[in-house]
């Protein structure tokens, strides 16, 4: 079938090139919306357990949020307050929503269960250099201040609490559909 803006399904009812497949499993369409549940699904588990942590470190509950409100802000120290706390919750959100749409995008590139759990670890860690080591030095420099977020704690919670927790929502990418063809 050529390429045009519509197709037609097997029911003869059109569908935008959007719904085109990106892998052989899941359209695009439905690899973005996996791309968000991760992200959200991933973004929680590692905001909770980041909260937990501060929390058994005497800290209120909400410092994470507290912290990622400096991204919004551009502020060198976290500032406390409500509106800090919702800042830091939707810039948050966002961002896992981002995180997990990219996720998505490279799932199709990894084609085994093996392959996407060693992405989604690698994909954790590479968010963590990326934005803890590189954009932290650069532009949020709460997030390499000594009395900032734990290094150690991030390291560990980027791979196993977000990139780990992407992975369950794209193993249809790396297991065919049954009666259908296996990759060469």
């Amino acid at each position: 079938m050529a390429s045009s803006e519509t197709h037609a399904d097997t029911h003869g009812l059109h569908r935008s090139a959007r719904a085109t497949k990106y892998s052989p499993n899941l359209t695009v369409d439905q690899l973005l919306t996996r791309g968000v549940a991760a992200g959200l699904t991933g973004g929680q588990v590692f905001i909770v357990a980041n909260m937990y942590f501060a929390f058994s470190q005497g800290a209120p509950p909400v410092a994470p949020f507290l912290a990622i409100s400096t991204i919004f802000r551009f502020s060198d120290m976290p500032m406390m307050g409500p509106p800090e706390v919702i800042i830091g919750l939707v810039t948050h959100l966002t961002l896992s929503i981002l995180f997990g749409i990219i996720f998505a995008l490279i799932a199709p590139l990894l084609r085994s269960a093996l392959a996407l759990i060693a992405g989604g670890l690698v994909y954790g860690l590479l968010l963590y250099v990326v934005n803890f080591q590189v954009f932290g030095r650069l532009l949020f420099p709460w997030f390499t201040n000594p009395q900032g977020p734990n290094q150690i704690l991030e390291l560990i919670l980027h791979p196993l609490a977000f990139g780990l927790f992407l992975v369950p929502f794209f193993l249809a990418v790396a297991w065919p559909r049954p009666g259908t063809r296996t990759r060469d």
